[in-house]
């Protein structure tokens, strides 16, 4: 994790960077900690409390509550503080070139939790992150902290703000919760279909799909992720490739109404044809 140092934007209007000026944090995620704002990149080293300004290379500013600050013009954001207001004049800001997560596929039971890292290179880029989930009620997610919610699958992603193709994805599974620690084999074996796959999963070859079975087909609500580039069965011509996956209401193993859920992060409706 590189660690960066910047002065608030809202300098003058934000406590924190009235108090502290010279905040360090990460540079993945380079915003005041007090009130979320951009921060302006400063070494640290020229920022000097005082009332006096003898330096012809300083200027001075009040701050919030009346406090004095002398910034020195040499630090990589050159700040002129005017009324109380900060001023920058940006310089040598470094732009990420890609952003990975170090999982790609993970499986939580419901009430688990853990924390996806997201790494952005090169160390020195500043960026903010944005994550999400491509289905809520399965997987939640908060800044890298995800949460399993109720059975199924999920994507959680992670994207630069500042860029529309610098993302990272990972996959998740959520299986069904025995209850009270019984053991349900006896249940999953009343439920078994001719071709022996137990109600609530199905192998289709090209995908695997988790919800309401029927005569072994999906039939109901239920999530169909694809392992091959594949026609959703049930449309005309609206196919998925591999790790895409579709949830919705299906029949007699054909989609009725549901949502393509893209790699790209797109969501296509597909409709019975």
């Amino acid at each position: 994790m590189a660690i960066k140092k910047g002065i608030c934007k809202n300098f003058g209007e934000c406590s924190l960077a009235d108090d502290k000026i010279v905040q360090e944090v990460d540079s993945t995620n380079f915003v005041c900690e007090e009130c979320g704002s951009s921060l302006y990149e400063c070494d640290g080293k020229n920022i000097d409390r005082s009332n006096s300004n003898t330096d012809p290379n300083t200027t001075t500013g009040t701050g919030n509550g009346g406090k004095t600050v002398k910034i020195l013009l040499g630090c990589v954001a050159g700040l002129a503080v005017l009324g109380g207001a900060v001023y920058a004049f940006l310089g040598g800001k470094t732009d990420p070139e890609q952003i990975t997560l170090d999982k790609t596929v993970s499986e939580l039971e419901i009430g688990q939790s853990e924390t996806l890292k997201a790494t952005v290179k090169p160390d020195e880029a500043t960026c903010q992150l944005e994550w999400t989930s491509s289905n809520p009620d399965v997987v939640s997610v908060a800044g890298g902290l995800v949460t399993a919610v109720a059975p199924g699958t999920a994507e959680v992603a992670v994207q630069v703000v500042e860029s529309e193709v610098l993302k990272a994805v990972c996959e998740y599974t959520v299986p069904q919760k025995e209850e009270d620690g019984k053991d349900t084999s006896e249940e999953v074996e009343k439920d078994k279909v001719q071709e022996g796959t137990p109600v609530g999963s199905v192998n289709l070859g090209y995908a695997t799909y988790q919800g309401d079975v029927k005569n072994g087909k999906p039939h109901g609500n239920g999530t169909m992720m694809f392992k091959s580039n594949h026609l959703v069965p049930g449309t005309k011509d609206t196919y998925a490739v591999e790790g895409e996956q579709v949830i919705g209401v299906f029949r007699d193993g054909e989609i009725n109404m549901g949502t393509l859920y893209q790699k790209n992060g797109n969501r296509v409706v597909v409709k019975h044809k």
